[in-house]
C-alpha cells in the first residue's frame, strides 16, 4: 500500500444529493494489523452536491413506486455517472486550488433495489442488489480509477451486501480497547458491534432511521424534517399504536440482516399514517410516535440480539438522527443502563461525511488486493474485496 488521495462518492436513502469527500488515506506500521489494515485518514475537502430538483423528484418518485421501465432504468444509470462526474469534478477543483490530485474515486452510486434474501425468479434462486451510476461514465470524465458496486461481491457470497460501514468502524474505532456501538441514523438506522477486541462481531438494520418522522413531518407541516425534534418533543407517544407497528416481522428476525425502502419506504409510511387518521392521532402525536418508532426499535434490537454477547455502554452516533434532541432522549431511556451517547465529531470524524468517508476506505483497500468485507457482520461465507475497477 501507498499514500493516495481518495474521492468517496455517496448518494443516501434522502437522495438530496451526492456526498462528496477527499481523503489523504496512508498506510500505517506496513500492511495492518489482523483482518483489517491500520491507516492514517486526513480529509482534504468534502461538499455536498444537491441534485437538480427536477432530477431529485423524478428520483424519489422512480425509487418509491419500486418498479421503472428498461428504458428509465438504463438511461438513470448513465444520467447518475454523469451526476457523480459533476459531482466528482466540483471537488476534484477544490482540491487542485490546495495543491492536491485526486488518485482514486470509490463511487457508491445510487441504491435502486436491495433484495439480498434468496428467491424464486423465474426458476432460479437467486438475490441481488442494485446501484446506479455508470462507473463507466464516471472514469470517462474524470480520468482517474473508479472503484465502484461494492455490495454485489458479498452478496455473491451470501451476504446481505450491507451494512458495509462495519469495515469502516473497525479501521476507526477498532483502537479503542472498549466495547463500543456505532450507530448511524440515516433514513434506515444501522448498528456496528465493535467487541473489546476491536472487532466488528455483528452489524445490522434496526429498521426505520429518519424515513417514517421526516414523511410524517412533511405530511402534516411541510417541512422537510422535525428540527431538533421539536415537534415530537410536543406531542405524546401513542403507545398501542407504537406496539402495534413493532409487530412487523422484520423487527423479530435476528441479525445480520439489512432493510430499507422496501420494507419502511413511502407505501409503509403512507399505510401508518392511515392508521393514525383511523385512531384519531393528532399530527404531532404522530411524529412523537415516530420518532419513538426509531428510538424503541434500535433499543429493543440491543437488548434481544446484542447484550447477550457484549454489553455496550458507550455508543456513537451518526447520522441525521444524531441532530434530533427528542430522539436522542428517547433512545437513552430506552437502551437502559448508564448509556453514553457521543457524536462522530467527538472522535474528530465528520458525521455529515462519514459514507463517502466508507467508500473511500473500501476504494482504497480493493485497490491494493485488501479483503474488506465482514462476514460476522453481512452473513457472507468469507472475507472479499468489495467493488469492481474501472480504470
Amino acid at each position: 500500500m501507498k499514500t493516495l488521495n481518495v474521492l468517496g462518492l455517496n448518494s443516501g436513502t434522502s437522495m438530496d444529493g451526492v456526498d462528496a469527500a477527499i481523503f489523504k488515506i496512508s498506510p500505517l506500521n506496513g500492511e495492518g494489523s489482523g483482518d483489517f489494515p491500520r491507516l492514517k485518514i486526513q480529509p482534504l475537502a468534502s461538499d455536498l452536491v444537491p441534485f437538480d430538483p427536477l432530477f431529485q423528484r423524478k428520483l424519489a418518485a422512480l425509487v418509491g413506486r419500486g418498479h421503472a421501465t428498461l428504458d428509465e432504468i438504463c438511461l438513470l444509470n448513465t444520467a447518475l455517472g454523469h451526476v457523480f462526474a459533476k459531482s466528482a469534478q466540483v471537488l476534484m477543483h477544490k482540491a487542485k486550488k490546495l495543491g492536491e490530485e485526486v488518485q482514486l474515486i470509490g463511487s457508491h452510486g445510487q441504491t435502486i433495489w436491495h433484495h439480498p434474501a434468496q428467491s424464486d425468479f423465474w426458476g432460479v434462486r437467486t438475490s441481488g442488489t442494485l446501484q446506479l451510476g455508470d462507473a463507466a461514465v464516471l472514469q470517462a470524465i474524470c480520468k482517474v480509477p473508479v472503484v465502484s458496486d461494492f455490495r454485489a461481491n458479498d452478496v455473491a457470497y451470501g451476504g446481505q451486501g450491507a451494512p458495509l460501514v462495519s469495515f469502516a468502524d473497525e479501521v476507526l474505532f477498532g483502537h479503542m480497547g472498549k466495547a463500543l456501538g456505532v450507530l448511524n441514523i440515516g433514513g434506515i438506522a444501522n448498528l456496528t458491534v465493535i467487541n473489546e477486541d476491536g472487532r466488528a462481531i455483528m452489524a445490522y438494520d434496526t429498521g426505520p432511521g429518519n424515513m417514517i418522522m421526516d414523511h410524517f413531518t412533511s405530511v402534516f407541516f411541510d417541512k422537510a424534517l422535525d428540527e431538533d425534534g421539536k415537534i415530537a418533543a410536543s406531542g405524546k407517544v401513542d403507545e398501542d399504536w407504537l406496539e402495534s407497528i413493532l409487530k412487523h416481522p422484520y423487527f423479530q428476525v435476528s441479525p445480520p440482516k439489512t432493510t430499507g425502502r422496501e420494507d419502511f419506504g413511502l407505501k409503509f409510511a403512507d399505510i401508518l399514517l392511515e392508521e393514525a387518521k383511523q385512531r384519531g392521532i393528532q399530527p404531532k402525536d404522530a411524529i412523537a410516535t415516530a420518532t419513538a418508532l426509531t428510538a424503541t426499535s434500535i433499543a429493543r434490537s440491543y437488548l434481544g440480539f446484542v447484550r447477550r454477547r457484549v454489553e455496550i455502554q458507550t455508543v456513537i452516533i451518526g447520522g441525521g438522527g444524531g441532530q434530533n434532541k427528542t430522539l436522542m432522549q428517547f433512545l437513552k431511556k430506552e437502551w437502559g443502563g448508564n448509556v453514553e451517547l457521543l457524536p462522530h465529531e467527538h472522535f474528530g470524524i465528520s458525521t455529515k461525511f462519514k459514507e463517502a468517508l466508507l467508500f473511500a476506505l473500501l476504494a482504497y483497500t480493493t485497490y491494493f488486493g485488501i479483503p474488506n468485507n465482514v462476514p460476522e457482520c453481512t452473513g457472507a461465507s468469507r472475507r472479499v474485496c468489495l467493488g469492481k475497477i474501472i480504470q
